[in-house]
């Protein structure tokens, strides 16, 4: 009987071994409880573990410890890792059906038959991610907003405000971004002087810099993508090509951050 129950615990397969999960940092502090499931040139597949639903990763938008996981993920699995390719070739664009609803905001600040007057604007920015499975993480918004002297007949227009955020929307949701409120006041009588507001661009980019939604107001802005993130230092003035304007003043009397 002894032999038998031998016999019987040597064809027992063991058991298999559990998938090596991490918890994984981004640059941007978001946390992720994933496994690596594949590494191509410099992106990861990670298969999330509350759900199990798969999602790609740029390794530069994680952090030291998680990079160095990955490359020894990476020389235990060669059959599933791609290196880095050194040709320069960009990376695929990994399309996404985003949308964004804009809700500008302004409060008037002076009276309505007054000549002076003072507007407190700002814009919240409703992006959703339409996907059915797939998160995006690690993308990132830019976005700049606009203002028009109001004494001047030219087409210059001014940068107030240039800023970037972290995008990370599961799918199926969406998430806000509020921009910080800017005072501008101008003068209605005659000769006008003074500040208004005139718009704003949005982009939405992936990790590798690729463009996944672009929005603007008044329409056809966006085109100007390189120019814009081009800005270094803002309050500016640029051209109608999103050119700047260096000999050109910004009215700063009439604006307060």
């Amino acid at each position: 009987m002894r032999i038998l129950c031998l016999l019987f615990l040597s064809v027992i397969p063991a058991p298999l071994a559990l998938a090596e999960t991490r918890v994984f940092v981004s640059l941007a502090g978001t946390l992720l409880e994933a496994e690596i499931t594949a590494v191509t040139g410099d992106n990861v597949t990670l298969r999330r573990v509350n759900d199990e639903q798969s999602l790609v990763v740029n390794r530069k938008t994680l952090c030291k410890e998680d990079n160095a996981h990955i490359l020894g993920w990476m020389e235990k699995n060669p059959d599933k890792s791609i290196a880095p390719t050194t040709t320069g070739a960009p990376a695929p664009v990994q399309k996404y059906s985003l949308a964004c609803q804009t809700q500008p905001s302004k409060s008037n600040r002076g009276p309505n038959d007054g000549f002076t007057r003072t507007f407190e604007t700002t814009y919240a920015f409703h992006i959703s991610n339409r996907e059915v499975q797939r998160d995006l993480q690690g993308a990132k918004g830019l976005l700049i907003t606009l203002a028009k002297n109001a004494a001047e007949t030219s087409g210059d227009l001014i940068v107030l405000q240039k800023q970037e955020f972290e995008v990370s929307i599961r799918a199926q949701s969406k998430m806000v971004h509020t921009t910080q409120p800017v005072q501008l006041t101008y003068y209605q009588g005659m000769p006008r002087s003074g500040v208004r507001s005139h718009g704003y661009v949005l982009y939405v980019l992936d990790a590798n810099g690729n463009i996944l939604l672009a929005e603007s107001s008044p329409d056809g802005n966006t085109k100007f993508a390189k120019e814009i993130m081009a800005i270094t230092e803002v309050p500016c003035v640029v051209d109608r090509d999103f050119k700047l304007q260096p000999k050109a003043d910004v009215p700063l009397s009439y604006i307060q951050f």
